[in-house]
């Protein structure tokens, strides 16, 4: 509960770094905070996608996130609608029609072995090929293993998704990349 606590502390500051960072391109932010319950539920879903599409229909970036202050979820199950941001992005890009998601983590991409192992090698384009994957970072709890599910959850078929590309988060021109299709890293 100690961590449902400090997710409800930061949440403020967290917005207030994500707004200021917008406001300095004219663009405004909104946050939305999900539980599970807001994927099984029909009306809440139906809620959320009304909510999401009259945002940007105002011009207004969403930024959704779990709401982990009121989550219920101490540990992950395989029943699950979601186990981290990454799975959770996969799956607004699912519901919400997104023709591409961008997940954006400490490293250029999928490399075929941990990045830090000599001769490791930055994958251009992902197509299920095995990979060795490495340690997951201090700073979140899926690592590249979740980044890869993520990836091919939300471009499995049927799906309006047709790209999930993988970047470093702090490539200041990555978003730019990846909207003009000419993506830094690993598609």
């Amino acid at each position: 509960y100690y961590d449902s606590a400090c997710a409800a502390a930061g949440q403020f500051e967290m917005m207030n770094l994500y707004c200021g960072l917008f406001a300095s391109y004219d663009i405004t932010a909104s946050q939305i905070l999900v539980t599970q319950t807001d994927f099984v539920d029909e009306s809440r879903q139906r809620n959320l996608q009304y909510s999401i599409e009259r945002l940007l229909g105002l011009g207004i970036v969403p930024i959704i996130n779990e709401n982990d202050a009121v989550s219920a979820n101490m540990g992950y199950t395989a029943d699950d609608v979601f186990s981290d941001n990454d799975s959770l992005a996969a799956l607004c890009a699912r519901h919400f029609g997104a023709e591409v998601l961008l997940l954006l983590t400490d490293v250029p991409g999928v490399f075929d072995r941990p990045p830090t192992e000599p001769d490791a090698t930055l994958l251009r384009l992902y197509q299920s090929q095995p990979v060795a994957i490495g340690e997951k970072s201090s700073q979140g709890r899926g690592g590249m293993a979740s980044k890869i599910d993520a990836a091919l959850s939300a471009v499995q078929p049927g799906s309006t998704c047709c790209a999930c590309v993988v970047a470093a988060g702090n490539d200041l021109n990555v978003i730019r990349s990846v909207l003009a299709k000419t993506p830094p890293t690993t598609a």
